[in-house]
């Protein structure tokens, strides 16, 4: 972590602002001549660090990762904005990598060099996995889980892949900005989300190895965001009646296309997710408004009682009657 810690600091120096500590984190702000942005760093308890790069450039910015004498992966995904990645020993190949795209590098002794352009909007995620912050007891907590990625990805010396198009990647790393928690419920709540990114990592890339290159959806960049935009305002307003023809049409996809998507994103149906929506508003109704059941099935979007009472029993195990007074009584008694 002393490694991410001293990219900071270098940060600091060549880009302005100032550093701040939150629960651990610490956290870089600028905002002058050479642009706006935001860098933050995480130390995990597995020894992983994770660093968010939010940046509105005024001018060229390049900066490098380093690579020491124990064996470390990078895991680079591009959230917004597009860069370039160069090996400095290992390859002579530069990399443009889209967003939406991750670039994995594994070696050691050398060096990463990332190029970012002026004038753009730079968010870049990095999960950064080193043999020197790997846990030093045999069975100790995420000492397997190293031992498995330096076998799966490190077996040479280095390696580098760039992986194809992953939006459920994008929306997983949003999540860590909207924890608000502090203490050890943030830090396990990061912990997890982290865990589980670096889990679609490793299954995107398995995948695009498996399909030699091949894209593993038939889906572009352009279509995913569409898609991305759908999930977005059917989360903001899942009450609305949607229906696949209206949303095909909305965003510019086929039916095939759209369902496509969200199998990609979300790992269900277009039907399902607006249905998942709907009970996760009911829930949130149920908790802190003092609407009955009956209006709230209306505000949510449903027009039979019965079809809310059965699909809200199969995900919470009760009624919806039941939850409520279970809910209010609780928080009466509060």
């Amino acid at each position: 972590m002393q490694v991410v810690h001293n990219q900071l600091n270098y940060f600091n120096n060549v880009l302005g602002g100032s550093i701040s500590s939150f629960e651990g984190d610490r956290i870089l702000q600028y905002d002058n001549e050479k642009g706006t942005g935001r860098i933050q760093t995480v130390a995990l308890e597995s020894g992983i660090s994770y660093t968010e790069y939010d940046l509105s450039l005024a001018q060229d910015f390049d900066f490098s990762l380093e690579m020491n004498d124990h064996r470390c992966l990078y895991f680079i995904y591009c959230l917004e904005g597009d860069f370039t990645v160069q090996r400095n020993y290992g390859s002579s190949k530069s990399l443009k990598v889209e967003a939406l795209q991750t670039v994995l590098i594994g070696g050691k002794n050398d060096t990463i060099d990332i190029k970012l352009k002026e004038g753009t909007k730079s968010n870049i995620a990095i999960i950064r996995v080193s043999e020197d912050d790997a846990p030093k007891i045999q069975g100790e907590k995420g000492s397997d889980l190293y031992q498995q990625l330096f076998s799966s990805f490190l077996q040479e010396d280095s390696y580098e892949h760039i992986g194809t198009f992953n939006l459920k990647i994008k929306e997983q790393l949003l999540q860590i900005r909207s924890i608000h928690q502090k203490g050890l419920v943030r830090k396990l709540l990061i912990d997890g989300i982290v865990s589980f990114t670096l889990a679609l990592e490793i299954l995107q890339c398995r995948e695009d190895i498996n399909n030699e290159g091949q894209v593993s959806t038939i889906l572009t960049k352009s279509e995913l965001l569409r898609i991305e935009e759908a999930v977005n305002a059917i989360k903001r307003k899942p009450e609305y009646p949607y229906t696949v023809t209206y949303l095909s049409r909305q965003y510019g996809l086929s039916p095939t296309k759209l369902q496509e998507g969200f199998k990609v994103m979300e790992g269900t149906t277009v039907t399902n997710f607006i249905r998942n929506e709907r009970l996760v508003l009911a829930e949130e109704l149920i908790q802190t408004s003092d609407l009955n059941i009956s209006e709230i099935v209306y505000t949510i979007g449903f027009t039979s009682r019965s079809y809310f009472s059965k699909i809200f029993r199969n995900r919470f195990n009760c009624t919806p009657k039941t939850y409520l007074m279970n809910t209010r009584k609780v928080s009466l008694t509060a």
